[in-house]
């Protein structure tokens, strides 16, 4: 099935649990470096500490479907005036120790802020983008970074971003192909401590880009 076959929607709440699901199975390996958890206690964690609301004013997130089956998500977002991490009260802080572990919790969200970052007021960055195994090379990760190149343009941001791994090399390749360039290259303490991934690239692709952009959409699809 090409990539132009599947529609791409706004997420919705009933789409929580089968999100959750696809980005433990596509960052498995973070998640694993994190806690001591099999992946169904993984997946009920996330659910529990991260929540997206589909009327959010500081970002948006979309999902193609296959059949009501979840098979990708993307998530964008922008300058929000407080942090995009969830907000855990004491009341589920305790529950999710009782239920996971207190280091088990700690770590979660110890890596979960290691991996936040905060956009500019120009700015539209791509917080996460998942495939599910099964559907991945078949150009539905280059349809979703096209679309959410229209988005940044159509939504009067100046600059779409995403934070990539140094060791990522099929990546880093994808978004080069897509016009993306590397703005600035860092270490981040935080992230080489929980992920074994000292380097990280901050790409961006900007509307200027956009001709060349959508020329090599076009030869990619």
């Amino acid at each position: 099935m090409s990539p132009q076959s599947y529609d791409i929607v706004a997420y919705q709440e009933q789409d929580h649990e089968a999100v959750c699901k696809l980005l433990v199975e596509s960052f498995k390996a973070k998640f694993q470096a994190l806690v001591t958890l099999e992946d169904q206690d993984i997946q009920r964690l996330l659910m529990q500490v991260w929540v997206q609301h589909p009327d959010s004013t500081s970002g948006k997130q979309f999902v193609v479907k296959e059949n009501e089956d979840v098979v990708g998500v993307l998530s964008l977002k922008w300058k929000a005036p407080s942090s995009s991490l969830p907000k855990t009260n004491l009341t589920s802080l305790t529950s999710l120790i009782k239920q996971f572990g207190c280091f088990n919790v700690f770590k979660f969200l110890t890596g979960m802020y290691a991996l936040d970052y905060k956009p500019a007021i120009d700015e539209c960055y791509i917080d996460h983008l998942a495939i599910r195994s099964s559907h991945r090379n078949q150009g539905i990760g280059r349809h979703f970074l096209a679309f959410a190149q229209r988005f940044t343009v159509e939504s009067g941001f100046h600059t779409l971003t995403l934070y990539v791994a140094h060791q990522n090399r099929q990546a880093i390749r994808l978004y080069r192909n897509l016009a993306f360039e590397i703005e600035q290259s860092r270490y981040n303490g935080w992230r080489h401590f929980w992920f074994k991934e000292p380097v990280w690239h901050l790409m961006s692709w900007k509307e200027q880009n956009c001709i060349r952009g959508e020329n090599s959409i076009e030869k990619n699809i």
